[in-house]
């Protein structure tokens, strides 16, 4: 996937809250047009998305918590068609104590997002951000909504099991290519997402009607620079998908088995290495899932969209 030419420009709102907005996209992509519109365009639509944002157009709530919200909307521009986003609200980073030099979590996956795409990895297109010059108090990372996605837990867990075994083996063996062309990506950008579960893996063309599957990675908090390497932090992304993976009965042994000797000689490990990974990615990826079960005991997981 080509990195789009992209053009950002700079915004100030009232009460100090200031950002950028993207104005051009050089190569489109998907539903978005070349043209975004000017800062004038895009100032009354974020004027009211500090202010109230569920009176934006085509809100719709799609996770909410104490401290964050991610919603739906539609940012309409004078004359044109309008364009489906999603929001993310952060009420407060950390306890509101500024930082000197760090950016505020709207910021930092705004940047995320577009360090992903610079590096050939599909993820939804940063369009706007926004946070208090004082580095306090709220701010909000806009993206572009993208449509007919399925995530991949939904595929394993409601999706393959429709499929005739034939239909399954090519589907599974696609989205397999697909995932370890991501985790080389990720390798080779020297990227690390320490959560890099199935959900948080969206899928165009997942069955490969319309083209070869195209992963798509969301939930961009996770997603660091990697500054150092040990075998724990090496293997974590692959044990976190494995044990978001590991109880369904869509997947067997082999599936997994023949995902990671396909990883292995991208990477470059010695082939007679294989069984031993195997045997500790399986025995990593058990005691991982007990211990997020015992994590999340008597929490409720809120519901998440595209």
């Amino acid at each position: 996937m080509a990195a789009p030419k992209l053009v950002f420009t700079p915004i100030t709102l009232a009460e100090g809250i200031r950002g950028e907005v993207l104005t051009v996209c050089r190569r489109p992509r998907r539903g978005l047009p070349e043209n975004l519109g000017t800062v004038e365009d895009w100032r009354p639509w974020l004027t009211q998305l500090v202010a109230d944002h569920s009176r934006l157009s085509g809100y719709a709530g799609l996770k909410y918590s104490r401290n964050a919200e991610v919603f739906r909307a539609r940012f309409a521009r004078q004359d044109n068609e309008p364009i489906d986003v999603v929001c993310r609200f952060n009420r407060i980073d950390g306890k509101g104590i500024p930082i000197f030099g760090q950016r505020s979590r709207s910021a930092r996956n705004f940047g995320r997002g577009l360090r992903l795409l610079q590096t050939g990895i599909d993820t939804a297109m940063p369009l706007a951000r926004l946070e208090h010059a004082s580095g306090r108090g709220p701010s909000w990372w806009v993206t572009e909504y993208v449509a007919d996605v399925i995530d991949l837990d939904q595929i394993v867990l409601m999706q393959l099991p429709q499929l005739d075994p034939r239909a399954s083996h090519k589907v599974k063996a696609d989205i397999s290519n697909a995932i370890v062309e991501l985790f080389v990506r990720l390798d080779d950008a020297r990227l690390f997402h320490r959560d890099l579960k199935a959900s948080n893996v969206l899928f165009i063309n997942w069955d490969g009607q319309k083209g070869p599957p195209q992963p798509i990675l969301v939930d961009l908090d996770g997603l660091h620079g990697r500054r150092w390497w040990n075998r724990r932090r090496r293997w974590q992304p692959l044990i976190r998908l494995a044990a978001s993976l590991k109880d369904y009965s869509s997947l067997t042994r082999s599936d997994f088995a023949r995902f990671l000797g396909q990883y292995l000689r991208r990477n470059g490990t010695p082939a007679m290495e294989w069984k031993a990974r195997f045997r500790q990615l399986a025995q990593d990826a058990t005691e991982y899932a007990l211990s997020s079960q015992r994590r999340k005991r008597d929490k409720i997981d809120g519901f998440s969209g595209a």
